[in-house]
C-alpha cells in the first residue's frame, strides 16, 4: 500500500488534485491521506501517520505553499518523493486528467 499525502486546500489546483486522486485511488493500492486530523492532535491519526513507511509515502501538493509536504515534515516523516502540481487557473476535466497522469507516474516510481 502506498500512502499518498495530499493538501487540503480549496484553490482550483486543490480541487483538481482531489478529483484526480479520487480516480487514481480506485486501483486499491493507494491510501489517500490529508494531514489535518494528525496536525489537530487526533492521537489515532497521528499514530497512523507515524507508522508510515517513508519508502512507501509520497506527497502531492497543489500550490507553491507546499502545505502537505511541510506538515509531513513537521510530524517528522520524510517522504520518498513529492510532486508539486502545475498551477491550474480553473477546475476542468482536462486539468484533472493531466494531474492524474502525473500522479500515476509518481506512484509508478514507488511501485518500481
Amino acid at each position: 500500500m502506498i500512502n499518498l499525502v495530499i493538501c487540503g486546500g480549496y484553490s482550483p489546483q486543490a480541487r483538481v488534485l482531489r478529483v484526480a486522486v479520487k480516480g487514481v485511488a480506485k486501483c486499491g493500492e493507494v491510501q489517500v491521506i490529508t494531514l489535518c486530523p494528525a496536525l489537530a492532535g487526533l492521537a489515532n491519526r497521528l499514530e497512523e501517520v507515524n507508522s508510515f513507511d517513508p519508502e512507501k509515502t509520497v506527497v502531492v501538493d497543489a500550490c507553491e505553499g507546499g502545505c502537505a509536504l511541510q506538515a509531513l515534515q513537521l510530524i517528522g516523516l520524510k517522504p520518498r518523493s513529492s510532486l508539486l502540481l502545475t498551477k491550474y487557473p480553473v477546475f476542468s476535466d482536462k486539468y484533472v486528467k493531466e494531474a492524474q497522469e502525473k500522479i500515476v507516474r509518481l506512484l509508478a516510481e514507488v511501485k518500481g
